[in-house]
């Protein structure tokens, strides 16, 4: 099935936090912070620092930063630096490598649909997932109770 990998699911956790920071965050701050095992943070915030998606500097008062705003990073640009371009199907990128690409019954639909997600993807940006977070943080710390008026 569809699913990001779990270095992907990382990834948006670090740019969410970073998103949200005024000053450069050490790796160890955000490994504390969400409990995530600092090898494995370290390692993904050199894979977005090679992107470009995040920049670093040293020092005392150093650590990571966006290198852009966040509503100038998109999902699809945070998967393709953690993981392999998204691919729903082998056709998607290839359709030669598919045994049954001449007479599949299922190659449009499916084309259609790798393309709605991609699109999603790249509409989505780290800006909303930021300001989604903080929505539901707001309804979540305050005295507000949400209701579902359906």
């Amino acid at each position: 099935m569809l699913r990001l990998s779990k270095k992907t699911d990382y990834a948006i956790i670090l740019l969410t936090h970073l998103g949200g920071a005024n000053n450069p965050v050490s790796a160890q701050e955000i490994s504390n912070s969400y409990s995530l095992p600092y090898p494995m943070i370290a390692n993904i915030l050199k894979n977005l620092v090679s992107s470009g998606l995040i920049v670093s500097s040293r020092g005392q008062r150093g650590g990571y930063m966006l290198s852009r705003s966040a509503e100038n990073i998109n999902l699809s640009e945070i998967i393709n630096a953690t993981d392999n371009p998204f691919k729903l199907v082998e056709c998607c990128k290839d359709e030669y490598t598919c045994k049954v690409h001449n007479q599949c019954p299922t190659k449009t639909p499916l084309l259609v649909l790798h393309s709605k997600i991609q699109q999603f993807f790249e509409e989505t940006t780290l800006f909303s997932i930021i300001k989604q977070t903080n929505l539901n943080s707001f309804f979540t710390e305050s005295n507000y109770e949400i209701t579902d008026l359906s």
